[in-house]
């Protein structure tokens, strides 16, 4: 009885000071001997433990100050966990069927906080398959939390995306272009890096993506409808059929429909047309998309010959453009349309690239840092009409400049790209190609790294000297006048990876 009653005391009574507290105490342990002692101590310990392994994540609702996945998960510079945990076999079945992309149940771990039944399979397209060519385990992959689990989501975010980086040595071309994006305005993914497990082994270090989502949507444009599309598309203007435009509706992300892709067909024409573009084209984020665009020099999309790896959003009328997919940029893609990573790989039996992926001539180094900013593609212009149409307004094209001057003065040579290669370099720069399954070793990742940097002081250079006009902006002036190019026979672009 006395137990009990200064265990009440003490728990209710918050008047009880600490010397009325030590004296009750003292006084109730003389009627409590050893055994009971050790009954009531693991009776609590028992209890704590019951509930440390019943409770589950609070979702925001439940806690009101509870912080969102941007600030938890996507800080650069503070390395992730994430720890997948599923049977053997069933790990054993998403590798030998990879190119399935079938979902699988396992159970994910991120930054301590668990989750049953989530969703995983692999992901990618002609990067899957490289994978798969060279006899290595080491995909791609997309964690979708609320697939079995309805609501169940990590601080709002319900899917997360883990690229393996392939083709890339520096790992971090995607981080890099998409801060690149933030410092300018222009909406773009979130990225960070994590070690991955797999039934507690140590698998890899990856880099995590913030998918184009509801989730996406919601955190850039919290008060608007958005229509999210991932097209295969070059945006020309074909004429009113609906069905022309199949490249763009057969691919909505989020939302979509007829009447969205009725408003989309109706900019296109604004555009073809000349007339009324800003009621329809969000020409301020369009700009910052093309000025994006021409500084990573990036051919797997419609800076080359591909029309794809982009996102278009249309909302209340108004297009724009999400960026998307860099691992090839600054020429890891080969301008030759009918080179694929396949070519390379078809023969291999290692488990890293082989020797002579990436490599690039003088005169395609040269060709990547001198980029022209005023015919910025290497398809035929007939073929990229939206943007050459754009461009012919000189009100937009100053738009244009504008964005690329920022990228140029205040992020490639004011400091910004420094502190991010350097936080990426601090963050994984003891990881990063230790793995067995690396695609690249830990000394070509430092390589690569340094590389970048040069590569991307030449290429502001160069678009500086363009606006000047001190260096000619189309391809037709560089052809006439190449001694006014930048030099760029000190760069080695195999060392940043490619195909």
């Amino acid at each position: 009885m006395r137990i009990r009653q200064f265990f009440f005391t003490f728990a209710l009574d918050s008047s009880i000071n600490e010397d009325t507290t030590r004296d009750t105490f003292i006084k109730t342990m003389k009627y409590v001997n050893m055994a009971m002692l050790k009954k009531i101590l693991f009776a609590i310990a028992l209890l704590l433990a019951m509930a440390a392994c019943t409770s589950k994540p609070m979702t925001a609702a439940e806690e009101g100050e509870e912080k969102e996945y941007p600030e938890v998960l996507f800080k650069l510079g503070e390395l992730a966990d994430v720890e997948l945990e599923m049977p053997e076999t069933t790990w054993q079945s998403i590798i030998k069927k990879a190119s399935d992309k079938t979902y699988y149940k396992c159970a994910v771990t991120i930054n301590g906080e668990c989750f049953d039944d989530v969703a995983i399979r692999t992901k990618g397209a002609s990067s899957l398959d490289d994978v798969a060519l060279m006899k290595s385990d080491r995909y791609s992959f997309t964690l979708k939390l609320n697939k079995y689990e309805k609501g169940q989501d990590y601080h709002g975010l319900s899917k997360l995306l883990l690229n393996n980086n392939i083709w890339d040595a520096t790992q971090m071309k995607d981080a890099v272009v998409y801060d690149m994006c933030r410092f300018i305005g222009l909406p773009a993914p979130l990225t960070n890096y994590a070690r991955i497990s797999v039934n507690g082994r140590f698998f890899g270090c990856y880099l995590l993506v913030e998918p184009v989502d509801k989730n996406f949507c919601r955190r850039n444009w919290p008060d608007e409808v958005s229509n999210i599309y991932k097209p295969y598309h070059n945006l020309a203007y074909t004429g009113g059929q609906m069905k022309d435009y199949a490249e763009i509706s057969d691919y909505a992300k989020v939302k979509g429909g007829e009447a969205s892709m009725q408003r989309i067909v109706a900019a296109l024409k604004s555009v073809d047309e000349g007339k009324d573009i800003d009621e329809h084209v969000d020409i301020e984020s369009v700009m910052k998309y093309m000025a994006l665009q021409t500084i990573v020099v990036n051919f797997d999309c419609m800076t080359g010959h591909n029309a794809q790896n982009y996102y278009l959003r249309e909302a209340d009328g108004r297009i724009s453009l999400i960026p998307w997919d860099y691992n090839l940029a600054w020429g890891g893609y080969p301008e030759d349309e009918e080179m694929e990573g396949e070519d390379l790989l078809e023969q291999s039996e290692e488990t890293r690239l082989p020797s002579n992926a990436g490599m690039r001539g003088k005169e395609e180094t040269s060709r990547i840092v001198n980029f022209p900013i005023d015919t910025p593609f290497s398809e035929e212009l007939s073929q990229r009409t939206f943007f050459m149409k754009l461009l012919a307004d000189e009100s937009y094209k100053a738009r244009y400049y504008h964005y690329l001057t920022v990228l140029c003065k205040e992020y490639i040579k004011g400091g910004e790209l420094a502190k991010t290669l350097s936080a990426i370099e601090n963050e994984i720069g003891e990881i990063a190609g230790t793995e067995a399954n690396a695609f690249y070793t830990n000394e070509q990742f430092h390589k690569a790294r340094q590389m970048l940097r040069l590569v991307l002081e030449k290429r502001a250079a160069s678009v500086l000297g363009q606006i000047e006009g001190t260096i000619p902006s189309t391809w037709e002036g560089q052809k006439a006048q190449p001694k006014k190019l930048i030099n760029s026979d000190d760069l080695n672009l195999q060392e940043l990876g490619g195909i």
